[in-house]
């Protein structure tokens, strides 16, 4: 199973048409028709009827449509999370000092590094056993 057939029947379900499920994930409708047909193969059963220009999701397709929708919106929220981490949204990070250094050296830093990064969450620790630790 493909995540693009998971696509491509979510995309089917809201549309129950071949031709504009096929524009709305940017595929040919022959594509978008083969990847459900080995889908269907896959699960082993019908997910749609066709009748001729009328497409109704079957009993197993409407079963199976809230576990696919929750795939597809899982993979949208992990794409959403790295998007954030990898431009400095949304992060955190840890400074270990040594209490042989004093963490008010670091005061001026940190508060222009949140000054610079608004989204990103920042912690000092600080160990007086000569350890750093996050």
């Amino acid at each position: 199973m493909e995540m693009q057939q998971v696509r491509y029947f979510v995309a089917l379900c809201e549309t129950l048409n071949f031709t504009r499920a096929a524009e709305r994930c940017n595929v040919t409708q022959p594509a978008l028709s083969r990847a459900i047909q080995q889908l269907e193969d896959e699960v082993g059963g019908l997910l749609f009827r066709r009748e001729r220009n009328l497409t109704h999701i079957t009993d197993l397709g409407a079963l199976l449509r809230p576990r696919f929708q929750q795939v597809v919106d899982e993979l949208s929220g992990v794409r959403v999370e790295a998007s954030k981490f990898l431009c400095l949204s949304d992060a955190s990070l840890k400074v270990g000092v040594m209490c042989t250094i004093g963490p008010r050296r670091f005061t001026g830093l940190l508060t222009d590094f949140n000054r610079r990064h608004r989204g990103i969450q920042h912690a000092l620790v600080v160990r007086d056993d000569g350890a750093i630790h996050a």
